[in-house]
């Protein structure tokens, strides 16, 4: 039971500096205000008790601010709990896409652009994910095109190698097909650090 209690746990600090340093600036203001909030409310009894000239007014005003004490302290720990609560599951839900995101960038920086960003159900950030998403469908398109051209590129050089007959046109040209053939060669190999979903034929 503990162990799986703490697996839940880490699975909902996915992102332990981040999540961290959120919940604990929130509970940092929290108590902050917790504290103005009581401060504020509790200052007449203390004023009462201290500075009343009349022994028994004193003593009622102690009687109120020991009662008060005794249902907010209970009432402030329930408030802190249920805000921690809160804040790792809001935290987590805007984490979870940061590191998915992080995925995906790391992805698109070796030329993979198979990787979509999924969202879970309650997670933030849907619209970057729809953003960074249609940003990925953009490049795999730019690229398919140019996958496209080469293959045209190559082909239409092949049919110009064969379509010469005279033997000195023919070395003249070939001459310049494989600077041509050379420099294709070279996009070929640049294309090909690529990975997009759409099936394109690639020689």
């Amino acid at each position: 039971m503990t162990l799986m209690y703490k697996r839940k746990l880490r699975n909902y600090l996915i992102n332990n500096d981040l999540q961290l340093r959120l919940i604990r600036n929130n509970i940092f203001y929290l108590v902050l205000c917790v504290i103005i909030t009581v401060s504020i409310l509790l200052y007449p009894l203390i004023h009462d008790m201290m500075f009343l000239p009349d022994i028994e007014s004193q003593y009622r005003a102690a009687q109120t601010f020991l009662l008060l004490v005794k249902w907010l302290v209970p009432a402030i720990l329930i408030v802190l709990i249920l805000f921690m609560g809160h804040t790792i599951i809001t935290t987590h839900r805007i984490c979870g896409p940061l590191v998915n995101f992080t995925h995906t960038f790391d992805r698109l920086a070796q030329g993979d652009l198979t990787r979509k960003v999924y969202m879970r159900k309650g997670d933030y950030l849907k619209n970057e994910c729809e953003r960074i998403n249609l940003m990925v469908d953009g490049i795999s398109g730019i690229i398919d095109r140019l996958f496209a051209n080469h293959n045209k590129l190559l082909s239409t050089l092949q049919s110009l190698n064969e379509q010469a007959k005279d033997t000195e046109i023919k070395e003249k040209l070939e001459s310049s097909l494989k600077i041509i053939r050379q420099d294709v060669e070279y996009v070929s190999t640049t294309l090909s650090t690529f990975k997009v979903g759409a099936d394109v034929k690639r020689d």
